[in-house]
């Protein structure tokens, strides 16, 4: 009896392998699937402007990072980027949990995760790019499309919906410029309630085809189906956090052993299982470290650790 109905992923020419470095941008599903991607020893960075849920801001954000900027200031960050909220200091560029107590601390914080994260863009590798929402908000007086709000007033801010152009447009020239790069497109599968559910299904709708008009234009451009997984594969609540819109945990866990299928090459297979043995080594609780089985095991784990990082060129 068949339970379900699953969703095809073709497979690439290219595939992903240990070698490569992965950039995660995006909303907070691709916090999940980066920090996962981390924990099985992948080469990866993860937001470096915290989440980013609409595709201009993350634009903008690989703009910042590809060298040339968008404010008018260059490509670092300076005092006029900076903004007072009701929680501390931060920027329109970045997500909240960049606030700091002072502009001082904001700035010195965000320029050394803007220098980090250049130079790891220009490494050879793949980009996810997981899209939220089509809806954005543009502050009035500098007209600039914001990352996020900060909880100041709404009356500062105008909202409305990109087009399937705006956001092909604000994505296209990265992936163009980056040939050797390989880009992974993705749709976040948390709903935004807020929007309302229909609004919600349009502003998904927009980044679906969006992407559809990347992957068919380039050939460095894929798509990975999170978005139908949920929908379809695991339409049911009990795959849903307590609140109903998130996906749980093995809703996550199944999405990226799906993506890790899809996206990595046969023959580091057997490698990624050896990170996922490595991870559950490093989380053991010890609780007895001055014993001799302790020892043996702490030496042991440290070894496999050192000749994997060796192997995948880390070290």
């Amino acid at each position: 009896m068949k339970l379900q109905t699953t969703v095809d992923i073709p497979r690439k020419e290219l595939t992903l392998t240990y070698k490569d470095s992965i950039l995660c941008m995006g909303s907070c599903f691709a916090d999940e699937i980066g920090k996962r991607l981390e924990n099985c020893y992948f080469d990866t960075m993860v937001n470096p402007f915290g989440v980013l849920f609409n595709p201009l801001s993350i634009s903008n954000a690989l703009g910042l990072m590809e060298g040339y900027g968008i404010n008018s200031y260059g490509c670092s960050f300076v005092e006029q980027d900076v903004i007072k909220t009701p929680a501390g200091y931060c920027s329109f560029h970045h997500h909240g949990s960049f606030t700091k107590e002072s502009p001082e601390a904001f700035l010195s914080n965000a320029n050394q995760k803007l220098a980090n994260s250049s130079d790891f863009f220009y490494r050879q590798g793949w980009v996810i790019v997981t899209l939220g929402t089509a809806y954005v908000y543009r502050h009035n007086e500098t007209g600039m499309v914001v990352s996020n709000c900060h909880k100041l007033p709404p009356s500062q801010f105008t909202r409305s919906i990109l087009t399937v152009d705006n956001v092909v447009d604000a994505l296209s020239q990265y992936v163009n410029a980056n040939p050797d790069r390989q880009w992974i497109f993705t749709v976040s599968p948390i709903r935004h309630i807020a929007d309302g559910l229909h609004q919600n299904q349009i502003s998904k709708s927009t980044l679906l085809l969006a992407v559809q008009q990347l992957v068919e234009k380039y050939a460095n451009a894929h798509y990975f189906p999170s978005y139908e997984i949920v929908m379809d594969e695991l339409r049911d609540y009990r795959f849903y956090a307590e609140d109903m819109v998130h996906p749980s945990k093995q809703a996550v866990d199944y999405i990226f052993d799906r993506f890790i299928e899809w996206a990595l090459a046969d023959n580091e297979k057997n490698r990624f299982h050896q990170a996922v043995k490595l991870r559950q080594m490093m989380e053991h609780k010890i609780l007895n470290p001055e014993s001799d089985q302790a020892k043996s095991f702490i030496r042991n784990r440290d070894e496999l650790y050192e000749q994997f990082m060796k192997e995948t060129g880390r070290i």
